[in-house]
């Protein structure tokens, strides 16, 4: 009797797995491949003062919930190239593809040796004596898998934690729009 318990725990315990597995990619495969998210914040603080902590990508493990390490590498295409590592272990390669102070910072992100996922576009609006920052990201997610788990963790997530992240920088509450 033990054997045969012992057995169908060994057979459901996988079969489990496959089948979220599986709900997952039906899921992920119902997502579209290409999203666009923007969301924002308003702060106290100047363009200028925000633009120069956005543009010292150096200082980003200082006050980035997300990012541990950046290192520089050489230009892509005359561009300006960082391998910024996750604090949750995962490594991507950030280039600058636009620069215009003290108002946009387009930069595009991929998997090191793979495709480019898609961009960031930091926009600083004046907004009294302070300014507004929206941060849109454009992605591209061919796999259905990470479309799925993109999907259920919100495409917002990683923006919303820039965007408090920024605010608390700068020792203010952040409220995302």
């Amino acid at each position: 009797m033990k054997h045969s318990h012992l057995v169908i725990r060994l057979l459901i315990i996988p079969g489990l797995i496959v089948l979220i597995v599986l709900a997952l990619l039906v899921f992920g495969s119902m997502q579209p491949v290409k999203h666009t998210v923007t969301r924002s914040v308003v702060l106290k603080q100047k363009p200028e003062s925000v633009f120069a902590v956005l543009d010292k990508v150096d200082d980003l493990p200082s006050w980035s919930s997300t990012v541990a390490r950046v290192e520089h590498l050489p230009d892509r295409n005359g561009k300006p190239a960082t391998r910024q590592t996750m604090k949750f272990g995962m490594s991507l390669i950030a280039t600058t593809l636009e620069r215009k102070p003290p108002f946009r910072i387009v930069g595009s992100m991929e998997k090191e040796g793979g495709p480019v996922w898609g961009t960031w576009t930091y926009e600083l609006t004046q907004e009294g004596d302070g300014c507004q920052v929206a941060i849109t990201e454009e992605g591209e997610m061919k796999n259905p898998l990470f479309r799925a788990v993109g999907r259920l963790r919100g495409w917002d997530t990683t923006i919303n934690l820039q965007l408090t992240d920024l605010a608390r920088k700068f020792g203010e509450r952040p409220v995302i729009q």
